[in-house]
């Protein structure tokens, strides 16, 4: 059975469970929310790590927030045409959308958007990833080093799939070729699922993307690992050293986290951060994402509001020197 399979099947069987259990009435008494259903948000095409997780949290979600989570995938502009859907939404909590570094805490700083990065206001953080550089097989370098020297030798003749500018697989991309002071060229291709089949269709030579997009590729053989973007290896790809052991700098973590409008109320937001904490700590979730190769590092809307903060004064930092 392959992942894809396993994971829809895993996901049926909870969202029976979660029916079953009457999950509408866990928040009827107190609910500071409309009672109606929670339009979660993805800002990306079908296919990459965000519509995956997406797709574990809808389907599970109702039992702890007491009322339907309905996934709403939103791509277009790189994030930018969902975040701006989201902002201009009425702030009572029933749209969210999907957030990440690129689109809440890089590209408003950077780039002249349809939204700021003030008209959000953090709810919680599910989790975080490295990216993994990946390859095919049949390509002339089979480690980070190899594509380097091949790079190297090679200037501009190398091309990878990149998702977005300023996107994380671009970002790790530049690291690499900054690091490592080489001439790379990227296609942009809107999301981590394109992205993929590009690189295995030999349109492409290389990528870097989250674990539960490149995973079941590289248990097929299909993609071949070539370094983590982390401190440390990978616990399920645990053969694939980090980039630093290899030499090369590259550290980066893609968090995935809910963001709402700017002027939801506070108890709205409390309520939300409280029903995703109680999510992520429940045996059946934690086996979904274990299931495509991910993880949970949660914070709640206070801890997040502050690793926010700190991430965008960073990148400012580094993109603007302010």
């Amino acid at each position: 059975m392959t992942r894809n399979i396993l994971t829809q099947t895993l996901l049926t069987t909870s969202v029976m469970a979660a029916t079953l259990a009457g999950a509408s009435s866990v928040l009827a008494n107190e609910s500071h929310l409309p009672d109606e259903p929670i339009r979660f948000v993805t800002p990306y095409p079908a296919g990459g790590s965000h519509s995956l997780h997406a797709g574990i949290i809808t389907a599970v979600g109702e039992e702890f927030m007491g009322r339907p989570l309905i996934s709403v995938i939103r791509g277009g502009g790189g994030g930018a045409v969902a975040a701006a859907e989201v902002a201009r939404s009425t702030p009572n909590g029933t749209m969210l959308l999907f957030g990440d570094p690129t689109i809440n805490s890089l590209r408003p700083q950077v780039e002249d958007l349809p939204y700021a990065m003030e008209d959000f206001v953090p709810v919680a953080r599910i989790n975080y990833s490295p990216a993994i550089f990946v390859t095919t097989p049949d390509q002339p370098f089979q480690t980070i080093g190899e594509l380097v020297d091949y790079a190297d030798d090679n200037p501009g003749d190398v091309v990878y799939s990149s998702d977005n500018r300023n996107g994380f697989t671009y970002t790790v991309f530049e690291m690499l070729k900054a690091t490592a002071d080489i001439e790379m060229r990227g296609v942009e291709l809107g999301g981590g699922g394109p992205a993929v089949t590009q690189l295995l269709g030999g349109n492409t030579m290389a990528y870097a993307g989250d674990p539960s997009v490149v995973g079941e590729h590289l248990e097929a053989g299909t993609l071949v690992g070539l370094c983590v973007t982390d401190t440390e290896r990978f616990e399920a790809y645990g053969d694939i050293p980090t980039c630093q052991e290899e030499g090369y700098d590259v550290v980066f973590q893609f968090w995935r986290g809910v963001m709402a409008p700017a002027g939801t109320p506070e108890a709205v937001i409390a309520e939300l951060s409280d029903g995703f904490e109680r999510m992520t700590q429940d045996e059946g979730f934690l086996r979904l994402i274990n299931q495509i190769g991910s993880g949970i590092q949660f914070l709640g809307h206070e801890a997040f509001a502050e690793a926010l903060g700190a991430e965008q004064a960073a990148l400012r930092e580094a993109y603007l020197g302010e």
